[in-house]
This record gives structure tokens, sequence and C-alpha cells, in this order.
């Protein structure tokens, strides 16, 4: 959605869906982070398993609130959703966790920051893409529209 501005120039403003997926992952990666960070310092378990166990308690939580508030309004039903989003988490596990090992054992940094670096290029590259147009769509033709957002009425500027 964009914002008209004086003199023509126009600004990209973000839709309440990206918005909230934003926050959503926000806070999903916190749980990831402590899962990985717990995991290895308490535990003492390999960082490349905690790396990938982070993943999928980061994930399901994502998934749940998605479903329920980021991208609400979806049209494809939960099982098929689920089996979708199984497909789309276990691309981006094996990214996280290819990517944390690469960084961490060729590139000499510490697991955190390379946790950090590939949270950050898997959730713009691939989840928010993946979860906007394979997991949670909308059925072909529908309206891109954010379910929050009220329409404008006819012959009113998008603003």
């Amino acid at each position: 959605m964009t914002e008209r501005l004086s003199g023509g120039l126009s600004r990209l403003r973000p839709s309440g869906m990206l918005i909230r997926s934003v926050a959503t992952s926000l806070f999903t990666t916190a749980l990831d982070f402590g899962v990985l960070i717990g995991a290895v310092e308490l535990f003492h378990l390999n960082y490349v398993f905690a790396t990938w166990l982070g993943t999928v308690v980061g994930s399901l939580s994502n998934f749940t609130i998605n479903k329920h508030w980021a991208f609400k309004g979806s049209q494809v039903t939960l099982p098929n959703q689920f089996l979708r989003f199984v497909l789309v988490q276990a691309g981006a596990s094996a990214l996280h966790t290819a990517g944390v090992w690469l960084l961490t054992r060729f590139g000499g940094l510490p697991y955190q920051l390379s946790k950090v670096i590939v949270a950050a290029a898997v959730g713009l590259a691939w989840n928010y893409p993946m979860n906007r147009g394979l997991v949670f769509s909308r059925r072909p033709g529908a309206p891109e529209t954010d379910p929050e957002t009220p329409a404008p009425a006819r012959g009113q500027p998008l603003v």
C-alpha cells in the first residue's frame, strides 16, 4: 500500500498483515533463541542439534499465532495448511541448521551470532514469502486485502 505525499511523491506503508507477521516472528524467534541457548548452555547439547530444536519450537508457536492472528482469513483448510506448514518448516529448519553450522564452523563466528544472521536472512527470504503465498494463501482470484484494514470508500484515495 502506498501513501501520497505532497508533490506527488509516494511512500510505501507496510500492511497490517506484514506488521503482525513481523511481530509474531520476533516473539517466536525469541522462543527459538531461548531453546537454542538453553539447550547448549544448560543442557550441553551440540549447537547444531539445538539450532534444529529451536526452529521446531519457534515454528510451531509461529504457525499457531500466524493462523489465528497475522494471516487470519486464509481459505486453506487446517489439515492442508498444516501440511504446507510442515513442508515450509522443513526447508526453514534445514536452512537455519545448515546456515548456523556453516557460519560457525567455517566462518568462525559464535553460534549465537550465526543464528542472528541466518534467522534474519531465512525470515525475510523464505519464511514470510512462503507463509504468505503458500501456507496462509487466499483462494485464487481473491483480493489481497488485510482483514484488519478496511477498504477505502469508492472514490477515496488509498492512504
